[in-house]
């Protein structure tokens, strides 16, 4: 119990009811001694229910003039945490109606404080209980994570999350201001190596779910927006390579055994040159969105890039094509088309970590 002293605990509100005063009331029944409440523009006329939560002793309430979102309203929680409490471990985030019960708060941040682990609180899904929205949001979005970022999470989008002091300055650089800035978060924490681990909770849902500001299929496509247009970038720049790589190959005469690796890489050389062209400048501008100041290095990065998936690529359509004995042109880019839809998933998680990091 002492330990929940150095611990502060982050709750974000916006339009909250009643109930977020039990909320509180019940994290203090459990040790906790420093509640930071942010007011993210919430109703003028909700004014008086955090009036009453800000005379509640550890209680400090923050405000926002508008509604600037979770992720906004946990930064300020956060940078307000950094400046003024120098002495405390860490924060816990929960979310302000009641589905986060007291007993896993005090879980999670125990484990913090033994561990010294950034924290998830997660929750069971496969439960009865759980509402379609939330089945369909929360799983979608977790199988869409593990698959994209590499991290193995059950909940993706829990709002429970214990975090030691030593990582929150990283995390107010991380960008988002909605509900997206939670999966930044954890995409950052990835990115930085930190120790990361889950804690059991249970999964709670009142009236159906339906206060939740999670819009759930909608939220999880924002998450996944990145890969999204990098497949779109991705599936534009192919269709030019293909097209330049047949027209080059048929130029030259079509595939035959004799002659046919030159031939095969000479066409997937300056197919290559013209698509990756237009792919680096919208990757760079449309899909991470680079910073024009370091454009050189990274292109140096991406044509290097570029140089060994080129190789890869026309290296493995030859060798395919000559063991398979293939004569047809048409065949042959067959062969192109799945290796270098093998190629694409790597060549993302290149660009992302690397290229334009």
């Amino acid at each position: 119990m002492e330990q929940l002293n150095g611990i502060s605990v982050i709750l974000p509100s916006y339009n909250p009811g009643k109930e977020i005063l039990s909320v509180i009331q019940d994290i203090i029944r459990q040790g906790f001694q420093d509640i930071i409440v942010v007011n993210d523009g919430s109703r003028d006329e909700l004014s008086p229910i955090f009036d009453e939560t800000a005379k509640i002793g550890g209680c400090i309430v923050l405000n926002h003039d508008v509604n600037k979102g979770k992720g906004a309203a946990l930064k300020t929680a956060m940078a307000y945490f950094l400046e003024n409490r120098p002495d405390n471990l860490g924060v816990v985030t929960i979310d302000d109606d009641g589905q986060h019960l007291p007993e896993d708060v005090r879980l999670c941040a125990e484990a913090m404080a033994e561990s010294g682990n950034f924290v998830l609180g997660a929750r069971d899904f496969n439960k009865p209980s759980v509402p379609m929205k939330s089945l369909v949001g929360n799983k979608l979005s977790a199988k869409l994570f593990s698959l994209w970022v590499g991290l193995e999470i059950t909940d993706s989008q829990t709002g429970l999350r214990a975090i030691p002091r030593k990582y929150l300055r990283a995390l107010l650089d991380v960008p988002g201001s909605r509900f997206e800035y939670e999966t930044n978060m954890l995409i950052a924490a990835k990115k930085n190596s930190f120790d990361i681990s889950e804690v059991s909770i249970n999964t709670v849902y009142l009236d159906g779910n339906k206060g939740t500001h999670f819009r759930a299929l909608k939220d999880s496509f924002e998450i996944m927006l990145q890969f999204i247009k990098y497949a779109q970038v991705s599936l534009v720049s192919f269709v030019i390579d293909l097209i330049c790589f047949y027209v080059m190959l048929s130029f030259l005469g079509g595939y035959s055994l004799s002659g046919g690796w030159n031939v095969i890489f000479l066409s997937t050389v300056v197919a290559r040159l013209i698509s990756s062209a237009f792919n680096f400048i919208f990757n760079k501008d449309y899909v991470f969105k680079y910073s024009n100041k370091s454009i050189p290095k990274a292109a140096l990065k991406y044509y290097t890039l570029c140089a060994v998936s080129m190789a890869l690529s026309g290296n493995f359509v030859a060798l395919f094509s000559y063991v398979f004995r293939v004569n047809l042109t048409a065949v042959v880019a067959m062969i192109k088309i799945v290796i270098d839809t093998m190629l694409f998933v790597m060549n993302y998680y290149i660009q992302r970590k690397w290229v334009f990091k």
